[in-house]
């Protein structure tokens, strides 16, 4: 829930609005929205240097202007505003949990709806999608994260309870 200041309520109770990282200036959102526009964009449409496999042996030269290094700047520009926004409307620490793709799972969870991290992502982006009306651009990313976050999660609690099996 959002309240009337644009901070956003989620039900763990973690609130909080914090603009000392909204500066787009801040390496570490440069660095988090650069990696999630390599992560989440198809090899193809990457500039060559951020291609995963490549055939040249040599460095990597690019044209700073070449259409594809433009989609890229703009694709990483919009994943910054989306961090920057996210950070505006979420604790910061649980903020990055989201962007690093790094859930906190306690001990007692045992399946995917047990997370309290992804209760408050899914709650997070239902607010920014039907009540603040966020942009196309914001709600894909947004969709992206939530489903890299929810494989995340089963990873580690498919592992945990992979681990309490063996034991028993």
């Amino acid at each position: 829930m959002a309240n009337n200041e644009g901070v956003l309520e989620m039900p763990s109770g973690d609130i909080r609005k914090d603009s000392s990282n909204n500066a787009s200036g801040n390496p570490r959102i440069r660095i988090a929205a650069q990696r999630l526009a390599i992560r989440f964009t198809d090899d193809t449409d990457l500039p060559v240097r951020h291609r995963k496999a490549s055939s040249s042996t040599g460095p990597r030269r690019f044209k700073e202007d070449s259409e594809l290094e433009l989609r890229f700047k703009d694709n990483v520009r919009k994943w910054t505003q989306m961090i920057e926004t996210m950070l505006s409307k979420v604790s910061t620490q649980q903020a990055w949990r989201f962007i690093d793709l790094s859930p906190e799972l306690g001990p007692s969870v045992r399946q995917i709806t047990d997370c309290e991290d992804f209760c408050d992502f899914t709650d997070y982006l239902i607010v920014r999608r039907d009540k603040d009306k966020c942009s196309a651009d914001e709600l894909g990313e947004l969709a992206l994260l939530s489903v890299a976050f929810q494989r995340e999660i089963e990873r580690r609690v498919g592992i945990a309870n992979a681990g309490k099996k063996s034991e028993e």
